[in-house]
């Protein structure tokens, strides 16, 4: 199926803030049908009741048993969705000696599994479209070490792996997946981590970043290209957007 089917309808998790929406707002501008999901409906209602191709969906997806009802409930109004963009997340910063399974079940509920159930319900017969695609968004903490930040760079690592070896299965029936992981950006989430900083901490944050800190039109604009059919013949892979942060390695 390409662009130029009628069912353009991409569900975006997260879609209350930060890479969320402004993902769905790029997807809205660019002709898609956006499923709106998160779990603030207040938000939500904010942000898209007024638009004529968004469906408000809220929904706690870290409740990973209620997400095969969350795919059929959104197969049931709007059919087969085009693409997935999973970008709700949860970030926690805990030293390696206070991890506790709690704390790491915390984590994994929303950045992991949640992704993973979404993958595996939208992927089944009927629920997805020809050339549908899906993507994660993983994160840097994947790729380089931070202090306090192994339960959330582990919640993301899984991410890839995940979209590697399910990329082998879903392209046998023309789905592709991939992950984005972006370095920081300034998001609502991360806007309360750079508050936490000394002067110092911060002056040397910035200075990591040669095209500065990340927006989320940034990272909005890949994903919307992913999702398009220009991508078509990218599957199975992590694309990392850092602004030059890794070439300061």
């Amino acid at each position: 199926m390409s662009e130029t089917d009628s069912n353009r309808w991409i569900v975006v998790t997260g879609a209350s803030s930060g890479i969320g929406a402004e993902t769905s707002k790029m997807l809205l501008a660019s002709g898609y049908s956006v499923v709106a999901a998160a779990r603030r409906e207040s938000e939500l209602e904010m942000l898209y009741g007024d638009e004529q191709n968004a469906l408000v969906m809220p929904w706690d997806l870290s409740d990973r048993s209620s997400i095969g009802d969350f795919a059929k409930a959104t197969r049931d109004r709007i059919g087969p969705i085009r693409g997935l963009v999973h970008c709700a997340g949860m970030e926690r910063t805990l030293p390696v000696h206070m991890t506790k399974i709690s704390k790491i079940e915390d984590v994994f509920a929303l950045n992991t599994y949640a992704a993973m159930c979404l993958v595996g319900a939208f992927s089944r017969k009927g629920m997805a479209t020809v050339a549908a695609s899906f993507i994660l968004i993983s994160s840097l903490a994947a790729h380089e070490g931070a202090p306090g930040k192994s339960i959330y760079a582990a919640s993301k690592s899984a991410l890839e792996g995940f979209a590697c070896a399910a990329a082998a299965e879903l392209s046998e029936r023309g789905i592709r997946i991939n992950c984005v992981a972006p370095g920081v950006v300034e998001t609502r989430m991360v806007s309360g981590f750079i508050e936490q900083l000394t002067d110092g901490q911060r002056s040397a944050l910035l200075d990591g970043y040669p095209f500065g800190i990340g927006r989320p039109e940034d990272v909005a604009s890949f994903i919307t290209y992913l999702v398009s059919d220009k991508a078509r013949w990218l599957t199975g892979q992590t694309f990392i957007l850092d602004g030059g942060h890794l070439t300061r390695a």
